[in-house]
């Protein structure tokens, strides 16, 4: 849990520093260095979440999004390979078939089974904040500043 409140107000803070979130989660404290209002969102869905109740299910919930996030940063990498091919590449993947790079399509298949072996109520939950999520970033990177 802890590592989930450290690591969710680090993305939030990084997404804000990417003008996908608000800029009020950018706010870091003088003197800690943390990304507190990104910290106190995080507080905030935490305890949200603790209300459902059913700990397995909130714990559930989390383990799916962590499996769906592994299933798209595979995906990332297998479609990146077509539609960016001579961006500058950090690491290479072993085990290609001509351009197709083999060990991402396993890392899809099997996360995408994983995600599937949940209950139908956590999937449906975890899709929902999919779903939501992908409506602010569509509203976020249309959303136009005003000029100052």
């Amino acid at each position: 849990v802890l590592i989930t409140l450290i690591a969710g107000s680090r993305i939030f803070y990084g997404m804000a520093k990417e003008k996908v979130f608000p800029s009020i989660l950018e706010k870091v404290h003088f003197k800690t260095k943390t990304p507190w209002m990104a910290v106190i969102v995080i507080l905030i869905t935490s305890i949200a979440f603790t209300l459902i109740g059913d700990i397995v299910i909130v714990a559930n919930i989390a383990v799916f999004a962590i499996v769906i996030t592994f299933a798209a940063v595979n995906l990332s990498v297998i479609v990146l390979r077509y539609t960016e091919p001579d961006i500058e590449r950090k690491f290479k993947v072993p085990i290609n078939i001509g351009k197709f790079p083999v060990l991402p399509l396993f890392g899809v298949g099997i996360s995408v089974y994983m995600a599937f072996q949940f209950e139908i109520e956590v999937m449906l939950v975890g899709f929902a904040i999919i779903g939501i999520g992908a409506v602010f970033y569509k509203i976020s990177k249309n959303y136009k500043p005003k000029s100052q």
